[in-house]
Parts: structure tokens; sequence; C-alpha cells
């Protein structure tokens, strides 16, 4: 099918595509990648060790659209260790990745975890014997970590008695009996809550806490989504058409409720309408506007009308927003706050 569509399309987007192809695989660095590169480091470090009976947890949290889940998986990919290679009679690696399915129970968790892994022989109708295949299913592979996203997920059980049967599977595996298992969890703050409900205390003291703080009106976040508009444009072959004044930035950071995540995703918005405006061409390229940053902010904010548009008012600064789980702007009166189970 890509085959056909490329034949079939103009030059033009033939070329689009590949620029396109450029900005998503661009990663912005920032501080929160050098704490989450230092926790694997240490955790592969307790593992290469050999004499842990037990893992731990490394919690990574942070409001919707703060970059978390781009960091942890750069993280991971960039580390040579996490790299899955073939070994003497099947694949092998050392960490097992998967979002955390909505509305998890231990069954759709287990079954999610298997299918990622590649097992594709039919399950059980017992759950807990399907985490027991997990298990196996992880030594086979010489899997020790476990990295889950969206763990927020966890919270949305539909019973406390269902909640604490989940949580306590999960917190079970980095106590396995010859096979303890590393755990990576990645979600919005209420994830901290995982934690402090083990009421044991066995994961609490060993589950360090990368947390993902807004953006401020500081000179170093202001040079960073300053940079980081240049660094995109540039990869897309288009010019910035007007200044970078403060006062476009802290609107830039204030339409990215502050979270770096958010605000990429509004440059990288207005960088595909400038592609798309009527004066870029492939041998020229093209400039990057302001109004390209207005439809950028617009598509994300699910066509929001001019008069809450933080690039067309004077009084921005008043608009306020938040994210919904798909990562869209969207009004914070209209955001549906998170049941949590019951204790």
């Amino acid at each position: 099918m890509l085959a056909h569509i490329r034949a079939t399309v103009s030059p033009d987007t033939e070329y689009r595509s590949r620029l396109l192809r450029e900005l998503k695989s661009i990663h912005i660095v920032t501080p929160d990648d050098e704490k989450i590169t230092a926790e694997l480091d240490l955790m592969v470090a307790n593992i290469l060790a050999g004499n842990a009976v037990e893992g731990y947890a490394v919690t990574i949290v942070g409001k919707s659209g703060a970059g978390k889940s781009k960091s942890l998986d750069r993280c991971i990919d960039a580390h040579p260790s996490f790299a899955p290679f073939e070994g003497k009679y099947n694949k092998l690696s050392l960490s097992l990745r998967a979002k955390t399915p909505p509305s998890t129970t231990l069954k759709n968790l287990g079954k999610e975890l298997l299918q990622v892994s590649g097992y594709d022989i039919a399950l059980s109708s017992d759950e807990d014997e399907n985490w027991r295949t997990l298990i196996r299913r992880m030594k086979i592979m010489q899997t020790k970590i476990l990295v889950l996203d969206e763990f927020q997920h966890v919270l949305d059980a539909p019973t406390s008695k269902k909640y604490m049967h989940l949580s306590n599977s999960i917190k079970n595996l980095t106590q396995s009996a010859g096979w303890p298992i590393w755990l990576v969890i990645c979600g919005v703050p209420d994830i901290k809550d995982f934690i402090s409900r083990d009421t044991n205390g066995q994961l609490d003291r060993r589950a360090p806490i990368v947390e993902f703080e807004g953006m401020k009106d500081v000179k170093e976040d202001l040079e960073r989504v300053e940079d980081t508009i240049y660094e995109l444009a540039e990869a897309c072959r288009l010019e910035l058409g007007f200044a970078l004044t403060r006062g476009f930035l802290l609107r830039l950071m204030h339409g990215g409720i502050w979270r770096f995540g958010t605000t990429v995703h509004i440059i990288k918005n207005a960088i595909e309408k400038g592609l798309w405006d009527r004066s870029w061409s492939r041998s020229r390229g093209g400039l990057l506007t302001v109004e390209h940053f207005e439809h950028g902010y617009k598509r994300l904010a699910r066509n929001c009308p001019d008069e809450t548009n933080v690039f067309k008012v004077k009084d921005w600064h008043l608009i306020q927003r938040e994210v919904d789980d798909k990562g869209r702007l969207v009004e914070a009166a209209s955001v549906r706050k998170r049941r949590r189970p019951c204790t």
C-alpha cells in the first residue's frame, strides 16, 4: 500500500512525507531524560550484579502532555542493553514494554503483556494462570524489566477488590522466587498512590520517583522552547518569518499549558501548516509564521474559536485549558475527573 501511495501522490506530497518523517524522529533532550537514563543505568547495574533477590520499581510521573512517555521511549531505545537480540533458540530482550490498557483488569493486562511478548497460543480462562505463563515467558526471553506506560489505568479498576488483586499481582513480580522483575511505571501524578497503597511498605522504600515538572517563565525554559522551534523548523526546511520575542514564547508556553510535550505538539502542528502553505515549494522551502501557530493551536484545541485562541487574543493569559487522555487541549471544565478506587 505504501508503494501504491508513493506512486500516486504528487512529488510535493512525497517530499513533504520525508520531511514529516524527519520531524517525527527528532527528540529534544531535556534534563528529565538525564534523570531517567541515570535510573535505567542503576537498574541495569543492579541486575548485572546478579545477587538481588527482589526487584524494585522506578516511577515516572507528570501531568498529561509533560512529555514523559516520549522521553521514556527515547531513553530506553537509546540504551544499548535494552536492544532485543537473537539468542540460540529464540529472541531475547531485557525489557517487556506495553501501554496499560484502559479499564485495566488482571485479565486484560495479562493478555496484553503476553501478546506484546509474542505469545500466540490460546490463553487460559484462569487469569492467574495467564500471569504464571507470563512469568515463564519472561524467563524464556530472559526479560528482567517490565515497563508499563499509561499506568494510571490501573487506578481505574472497577472495584477495590479487583484493584487490590491487580496491584498485588504487579507488585509480586518484584519478588518472584528465582526471577525477580524490576518495574518501570509511567503515568500521571495519581500513580504515586500505587506505591503509597503498598500496605507492607515493600515497594515504597525501593521506589525512586522521577517527576516531570511544568515549565516556568525562566531563562532556561524560554531558551529550550526557542531552540526547539529553530531545530524543528530547520529540519523541515522552513525559515522563521517573524521575531521570536519573549512575549511570543510566553504565549506558546501558556498555550502548551506550561508542559513541554504539549508545547512541542503545537510547534509541530504549526510546521505542518507551514509545509502545506501555498507559498511553500520544494525548491525554495517556506516561511513559518505566527498564523501557522494560530492554526497549530486551533487544531490541538479541537478547532477552538478565535476568542479562545492564545495566538489571536490580547488577554491570552486568561485562557485556561487542560488536556484530555488523548493529549488534546480541551476546556478544563469539560475534562472528566478520573475516579479513584476505594481504599
